[in-house]
């Protein structure tokens, strides 16, 4: 059974006396709330919650009726339905209480229970609804059958239904470009059935999923058309990007009368325009001759008949001499002209020549790079666009590649070198050095979680070379719900380049050696990382990776110079990883280098040759000027330091506490079958099926003669800790990655012009495999229907999922932003499946703080969000001025891809530690002593109301109401007795609830003039009316009516008994408080040892001396 997600709700908003529930009942008009309806498919159809639903009289459309029967699951399209266990009353304006049932947990139908009123108000009857517990469960009514979806009637119920708006059966299709006189356009063809003339539709042109103001939809309205045209003159400003249209549909003529509808937008395929060359990566030799680099544009090059003769585009190399000065050199350019487009193939491929030469230095690996384009030969389209630049590697013998995947299985340098097989296990938990240059200022770090609470997995990884320091982070939030975050510590970007995909799933770190880090993620279980060795390394490295040298059998050389045997099968060889270990509060993630501006290095970029025409010369001999680079990171987007008195911004990267695992054991698994019973023939199935049957792969095999067996081996170990998968997709990347790294490097492989094989580069598609949710077609992902974005990573037929609020404290899962600390005004939360695009957005529900908690009052706001991967995404909240001036106020958020269908709601808390002190599940606050939390604001004692100056913050009145400046008479007086100490040791005092301090005597939440209610012990909130001399815990105001009389429940409400539980001071004594579990509860000190609290207050240890007596010796 799926899990249910509960919330407490404060303070139940009900009608005013007099107010009549007939004509102030709220309507809802949804006729899938039927019994007749039963979802068909839970995990992708968009189930009803009334969690949201705000207390108060309602009625359903057509006088339909809340369900009187036991509803199963998935009935009225939800997960748990809630129907009414009683009658409804018969006489005209009468009112009667019945029972709301549900089940609950695979129990009976009425496991469950509320309560609602109904009253008969003729033509239909109003009930009055408070919000269901959890999602999702809503409310029952009608027993018809609901039209289809894209169906309506009067009712929503047939007979009667009649479609909304035409149906798309298929998906629109963008063409390729298509030649017209002295230019091209994209065609949106919209597949519908041609003979039907009462059809309309609007066409959205689309460029990485969102639409372009200077691009105005087209919207058809003859009948007839089935296309739109997408042309040249508008893909300004949009090379490098995805093109799309999407279509809707609606009837010219509604229907009925007064009516109009429109379908949701379909989108169709992309298609990639603008220019690369086939291989980002290059490998050039010594004085070999030059090197034939192709390079291509997915868009024709047009111009008007009368710019026919001198129609060309020009690409220039940025010309930087040995100085770093710009200099004027026509020579060293690439030219594309209209006769170079090829249908066939949608390309226009031109070459140019790349030569290497040496002069004596330590060899490096360079780059070449392109000046942005500005042509005034050709069509402005291409203008500001920059080519991305293009490694050039040197064809030595001393380069190699290191990697540590999934959990983890280290392939050493020697290991790739070699080509001999085996890979090293380790399953330990803290940070380790995997990579340590000892000629240079070269490291890589890594950090490992406990994963599947058997192994460990790579959750961070630290580079540094210089001054350049890169954190990749995702062992901030859950194990399984998590996502890296970039850090750059000292803001230092010197010279190097930082590429991210955009679904935030690959890395790329290229650093002014030529040595490269790439970091991918498996879904938030786990980091792979590849490492890069450039050529001055070798005999120069040490850590996880070996020492390099081109023998594997010494490559486990512990930091004292001991060398263990390398096995010839894979093995786990914990003592040479545990040697490697760094010492806690010694790694980059907890200790950022100070800069030392001697260590700053230059990226070094080819240069053109004056004397050979059209030739790039790839030298190092000082090329060392910084250009424009196309996906370099911004340092300021890391960590930024904290000026004097000011707040952090919200996305400033918050502390957090890391587990070193110096205890850690690993549980492994000798044999299958896997931890949830899966044998080996199911693993080995899945895992050869997955890389034999992979296209790129299987190239590899058949042309590049390599042998994959050691990754189906590592897959199929996997597998017995991860028997759902979430690891043979790695295993199949990490198995990609090598063969693209040995073909590559292997110029044996390439063609007759040094070009490496289209299977490892224009061929291949993002992600490698499309996540396995389309299919891979010249280099671009074609989705499968309802899969979105460049690697088809979205499902479109999904509502986003939230796993919650990313913590702005060192306080682990908390929901809570201090003002004093933070901005607030973004909330940043994490999930999966959410989508970049034009209708992306936040919902945000806003929840008023009444004393004890947070109440929802009826305000909603659609607000924009900063878009930061799949995973991660911000919130923009309200503003103080569009909610009252209030501070201290909750807010439920929820995600939508779509405008439609949105996520799962999840909590963000806004607070000022001024005066608040609240749970960080933001579940309930308290108020400091000595302040006032009014109206959503701190307050000072005798702080005037700016409104009001008869009024004033008065903490012995009210903490959380202005109190009159004027006498109080002695009918308003209020006396609280506190009982006496009780005797040192405690004692088990009679309480009417372990909640409760007082029956009477405090002011009531729900008429701050009253004091009548109870008084609470910390932790608790008064209920509301019949039950207000009652206290409960903030979160179980369900239970109002039932008092938890001490001591027979516990001494009170986190302390079951005061003594006979080990004391965590001194485990060998027994004598210490046994604390309730599973609310937060922590023994207090020695000198309370009898007593618990909230273990986010533990200041209040000592605060119940009538219960706990005096300290204790």
């Amino acid at each position: 059974m799926a899990g249910i997600y509960f919330m407490a709700f404060f303070g139940l908003i009900h009608i005013a006396r007099g107010t009549d529930p007939c004509t102030s009942a709220q309507l809802i008009d949804e006729p899938l709330r039927s019994t007749g309806y039963t979802a068909q498919n839970p995990s992708i159809d968009q189930l009803f919650c009334d969690r949201q639903l705000a207390p108060g009289w309602y009625k359903f459309n057509g006088g339909l009726k809340l369900a009187t029967t036991c509803q199963t699951e998935y009935h009225c399209n939800t997960h748990l339905p809630m129907w009414m266990n009683g009658t409804h009353p018969a006489a005209l304006g009468t009112i009667v209480t019945n029972t709301i049932c549900a089940i609950e947990m695979d129990q009976g139908c009425c496991s469950y229970q509320s309560t609602v009123n109904v009253t008969n108000c003729g033509t239909f009857f109003a009930y009055e609804l408070e919000p269901a517990p959890g999602c999702h469960m809503s409310y029952c009514a009608g027993s018809g059958t609901p039209c289809l979806p894209h169906q309506t009637s009067a009712t929503g119920l047939a007979p009667g239904c009649y479609d909304k708006f035409p149906q798309m059966l298929s998906s629109p299709h963008l063409s390729n470009p298509i030649l017209t006189p002295g230019s091209f356009k994209f065609q949106c063809d919209i597949n519908f059935d041609h003979a039907r003339r009462d059809v309309g539709f609007d066409v959205q042109f689309l460029f990485d999923d969102k639409p372009d103001r200077n691009v105005p939809p087209v919207h058809i309205t003859d009948g007839v058309t089935r296309h739109a045209d997408l042309n040249q003159n508008l893909l300004k400003g949009h090379m490098g990007q995805n093109v799309s249209c999407a279509v809707r549909t609606f009837f010219l003529t509604p229907p009925k009368p007064g009516t109009h509808f429109n379908s949701t937008y379909i989108p169709s395929n992309i298609y990639w325009i603008g220019i690369k060359t086939y291989t980002n990566r290059l490998v050039v030799g010594e004085n070999e001759n030059p090197k034939t680099v192709s390079i291509y544009s997915t868009v024709p090059i047009r111009c008007p008949p009368q710019h026919a003769k001198t129609c060309n585009l020009e690409i220039e190399l940025d010309p930087i001499n040995n100085n770093g000065q710009l200099t004027l050199v026509k020579d060293c350019n690439v030219h594309f002209t209209p006769a170079m487009w090829n249908p066939k193939t949608n390309r226009a491929t031109t070459t140019f020549h790349v030569s290497a030469t040496r002069d004596g230095k330590a060899d490096k690996d360079i780059f070449l790079h392109f000046n942005p384009i500005y042509t005034a030969d050709a069509s402005p389209i291409f203008n500001k666009y920059q080519v991305p630049l293009m490694q050039i590697l040197t064809k030595d013998k001393n380069t190699s590649t290191c990697s540590c995947t999934d959990d983890p299985h280290c392939r050493t340098l020697d290991t790739t070198f070699t080509k001999k097989g085996s890979y090293l296990d380790y399953y330990l938990i803290g940070e380790f050095t995997m990579y340590n240059s000892t000629t240079r200022d070269f490291q890589v770090q890594v950090r490992t979680w406990k994963c599947n609470h058997r192994v460990s997995c790579n959750c961070g990884v630290a580079m540094k070379e210089g001054n350049n320091v890169v954190i990749l982070d995702m062992c901030h939030t859950q194990y399984g719900t998590s996502f890296p975050r970039i850090v750059f510590p000292n803001n230092s970007s010197h010279r190097m380049v930082v590429n991210r995909d955009k679904a935030g799933n690959s890395w790329t770190v290229s650093f002014p050696s030529g040595a490269q880090v790439k970091v991918t993620n498996s879904r938030g279980v786990a980091l792979n990382v590849h490492i890069t060795a450039p050529e001055v390394d070798f005999s120069g490295t040490e850590g996880l990776c070996g020492f390099f040298d081109g023998n594997r059998d010494n490559d486990l050389t512990y930091p004292t110079g001991k060398i263990a045997t390398f096995p010839t099968n894979r093995s786990q060889n914990n003592n040479f990883v545990e040697s490697w270990r760094i010492p806690v509060g010694d790694s980059f993630f907890d200790k950022t280098p100070a800069i030392d501006p001697k260590l700053n290095r230059d990226m070094y970029y080819c240069k053109c040759d004056q004397k050979v025409k059209g030739q790039v010369t790839c030298s190092i001999d000082g090329n060392t000027a910084r250009p424009a680079v196309y996906g370099e990171l911004n340092p300021a987007n890391g960590r930024r330091r904290r000026a004097a008195s000011t707040t952090l911004p919200d996305d400033y990267p918050a502390d957090y506490y890391f587990d070193y695992g110096l205890s850690f054991q690993p549980q492994l698994l000798a044999n299958f079958p896997s931890v949830n019973g899966k044998s080996r023939a199911e693993a080995e199935n899945a895992c050869n099926s997955a890389i034999d049957n992979n296209p790129t792969l299987q190239q590899c095999i058949a042309k590049a003669g390599l042998d994959f067996s050691n990754e189906k081996d590592i897959c199929i170990e996997d597998f017995k800790y991860f028997d759902n998968g979430e690891l043979v997709r790695s295993a199949l990347h990490t198995a990609i990655y090598k063969c693209i790294d040995h073909v590559l490097r292997n110029v044996s492989l390439h063609d007759t012009s040094g070009n490496p094989p289209a299977y490892v580069t224009s061929e291949l598609c993002p992600d490698y495999d499309c996540n396995d949710n389309g299919a891979c077609a010249n280099g671009t992902c074609i989705c499968n229907h309802g899969f979105v974005g460049d690697s088809c990573e979205i499902n479109s037929q999904k509502a986003p999922m939230l796993y919650g609020v990313i913590s702005t404290s060192y306080i682990g899962k908390s929901v809570l932003c201090d003002v004093t600390d933070r901005e607030c005004v973004t909330s940043y939360v994490h999930g999966d499946n959410i989508y970049d695009n034009s209708r992306l957005s936040c919902k945000v529900r806003v929840m008023q703080f009444d004393g004890h908690g947070f109440v929802y009052k009826g305000h909603t706001f659609t607000t924009g969000v900063v878009y930061r991967s799949m995973y991660d995404v911000g919130c923009r909240l309200p503003t103080k001025a569009f909610i009252g001036g209030q501070t201290v106020v909750g807010f439920n958020i929820s995600v939508t891809n779509d405008g439609h269908t949105y996520s799962n709601e999840i909590t963000a808390v806004r607070t000022d530690s001024h005066c608040a002190n609240c749970l960080k599940s933001g579940t309930s606050c308290t108020v400091k002593p000595g302040t006032c939390l009014i109206e959503g604001n701190c307050r000072t004692a005798g702080e005037v109301n700016a409104k009001n100056k008869n009024q004033q913050c008065d903490p012995t009145h009210s903490q959380t109401a202005w109190a009159n400046t004027q006498p109080v008479t002695p009918a308003e007086s209020h006396t609280v007795t506190t009982p006496p100490t009780a005797p040192q040791g405690g004692t088990y005092l009679k309480r009417f609830d372990i909640w409760t301090f007082s029956q009477s005597g405090c002011q009531c939440a729900h008429n701050h003039a009253l004091y009548t209610c109870a008084c609470c012990d910390v932790g608790g909130c008064q209920c509301q009316a019949p039950h207000s001399n009652q206290c409960v815990k903030c979160e179980d105001t369900h239970i109002c009516g039932h008092p938890l009389a001490a001591p027979s429940n516990g001494v009170d409400g986190y302390t079951i008994a005061i003594s006979g539980c080990k004391c965590r001071f001194d485990p060998s004594q027994s004598n210490c408080a046994c604390c309730r579990i599973g609310i937060g509860a922590c023994p207090c000190g020695r000198t309370q040892r009898n007593q618990c609290a909230a273990c986010d207050f533990m200041y209040q240890c000592g605060n119940k001396p009538w219960i706990f007596g005096p300290p204790m010796a």
